[in-house]
């Protein structure tokens, strides 16, 4: 048996940490002031539907005194409530009975009879959020006006999903995340229980992991336990229990602080070899990054969230004096940039690498941290290529790859980025229109009226006669797929703006300025 099924509280006082909520429910039960329907909320793992058996069974319980609050436990109803067992308590998982027909069936018309054997009828409704809207209507006026003998408990870790008419027909209570010192104390007492002894820093790494939910600690502490040893170690931690999330994005973000893109690439890479998904991880970046942002002001309000041990707030401290608060809103806002590309690039792993690049990177180090990146990708690469020959591949493993390799040379042009002139976009011009007429055939009428004017810090000007021809090339996509098609041909990162101009006027200056130029025994230079 898991470790968290043998050690589920069975009774009020046994809950962890939710003092406000067993107070208030113990109160009701002794009076006989119960409401009809109770929403419990909270995040995961803290004690919502343990707390809503240890309520129906000591509603039910056989063996219960007056003015008494706990179940005996020992009675046939309080064992069959434990064990899930029970007929008159109905526990519904609304994750896989979405639909109204399912609320019909095991709700509306279960709830039209009288309990068997116990004073009442009690459905537990797990995540209930799920449930959809055909099905919360169907059970609206069944929650609002129940039989006296029936009893609903709904429990959600998403409330604000929940319409605002089945909330306000409920009692709620929300439920904490349990403290670091309760979490402890509690887990203390397991491994007394299980005859085990487990260091006081193996203990707070496990309460840091769990982020306070009481199944998780204790689902770690298990797996320590199945290790087989009496006393568990730092060492014998180290073995089992991965990094914390905290340390993973406190060593990522000091990285990147301390602009040490040579580190910062290799935490990438490992984090690419152990399989972890990269987009979780940035969007968990950007989660500490926020937090980093407002230790910046009010460190014990990001303290508070992040629920950090002592070393790890020595640490987030040490990192808000090494960036000012201009700098780590600009890291977040590349951070959410490269974050949004992570799902569309050919390798998950190159936003990151780019992100690295771009923030810790000086004009002296780029080739360096190209090379990186280079070694990196093509590695991965390479170990493809190397697992099966060429005549075994299809053509589309061969295009795949092709991809994924100018992918990466086209990152290089991007960050080598080289200074072009009129000249140089006037020789390539034709080769642009080609390759715009297969990719967009829709903007060839418009290019072949429009006119190149000047280029300039590698901004190329478009002139063009009609306002809503500038509207055309100037929209998001078509201007996107004008200048990945130029970066390409010309080698370098280039952008695109396009004015309304007259045509004829432009050419015709340009004639008169030529001739004027003629007549003085000299030439327009560019």
């Amino acid at each position: 048996m898991a470790l968290y099924h043998k050690h589920r509280p069975q009774t009020f006082a046994d809950i962890v940490n939710q003092a406000h909520i067993i107070t208030t429910l113990v109160n009701q039960v002794r009076n006989s002031k119960t409401a009809h329907a109770y929403l419990f909320s909270g995040p995961r793992g803290v004690g919502k539907t343990t707390t809503a058996r240890i309520l129906a069974k000591s509603l039910n319980c056989e063996d219960k005194k007056d003015r008494a609050e706990e179940p005996c436990n020992k009675c046939q109803t309080c064992q069959e409530i434990s064990g899930s067992r029970s007929i008159d308590v109905i526990e519904i998982d609304a994750a896989s009975h979405t639909g109204v027909d399912n609320v019909r069936q095991n709700i509306i018309e279960n709830a039209q009879f009288k309990p068997t054997k116990s004073k009442y009828k009690i459905f537990i409704i797990d995540e209930v959020h799920m449930l959809s809207t055909a099905a919360f209507n169907a059970l609206l006026k069944t929650l609002e006006e129940p039989p006296e003998y029936v009893m609903f408990i709904l429990a959600t870790t998403d409330p604000h999903k929940l319409p605002a008419t089945i909330i306000s027909r409920c009692q709620r209570f929300g439920f904490n995340k349990v403290s670091d010192d309760e979490m402890k104390k509690y887990l203390k007492s397991v491994a007394k229980e299980e005859g085990i002894k487990v260091d006081d820093e193996v203990l707070g790494r496990i309460v840091r992991k769990g982020e306070g939910c009481v199944r998780d600690a204790i689902s770690l502490l298990d797996q320590l336990m199945s290790a087989g040893d009496k006393n568990i170690t730092v060492e014998t931690a180290s073995l089992i229990l991965p990094t914390t999330n905290i340390e993973l994005q406190l060593d990522f973000s000091e990285s990147l602080i301390k602009k040490q893109t040579k580190d910062a690439l290799k935490f990438i890479n490992d984090l690419v070899e152990k399989g972890i998904y990269l987009t979780q991880f940035s969007t968990q970046l950007i989660e500490f990054l926020r937090m980093l942002m407002i230790a910046s002001i009010d460190a014990k309000l990001a303290q508070t969230e992040l629920d950090l041990n002592k070393n790890a707030r020595k640490r987030m401290d040490e990192l808000t004096k090494l960036i000012s608060h201009t700098k780590i809103v600009n890291l977040i806002d590349l951070a959410l940039k490269r974050t949004a590309e992570i799902k569309s690039s050919p390798l998950p792993q190159l936003p990151l690498e780019m992100l690295v690049i771009e923030w810790t990177a000086g004009d002296t180090s780029v080739r360096t941290c190209l090379d990186s990146i280079k070694t990196n990708n093509n590695t991965i690469l390479d170990n493809k290529l190397t697992q099966q020959e060429d005549n075994t591949k299809t053509p589309a493993d061969k295009s795949e790859e092709n991809k994924k390799l100018k992918f990466v040379e086209r990152v290089k042009q991007v960050v080598t980025k080289k200074t072009i002139n009129q000249e140089d976009v006037e020789q390539k011009w034709d080769e642009f229109i080609s390759k715009a007429e297969k990719e967009a055939p829709s903007l060839i009428f418009i290019l072949k009226m429009s006119k190149l004017i000047n280029v300039e810090n590698n901004i190329i000007a478009l002139a063009v006669e009609y306002k809503f021809h500038q509207e055309k090339l100037m929209e998001k996509i078509t201007k996107n797929k004008m200048e990945v098609i130029l970066n390409e041909i010309l080698d370098t990162k280039v952008r695109i703006e396009v004015n309304v101009e007259k045509i004829e006027k432009i050419e015709k200056e340009n004639q008169e300025l030529q001739e004027l130029a003629s007549v003085l025994g000299g030439e327009i230079v560019n």
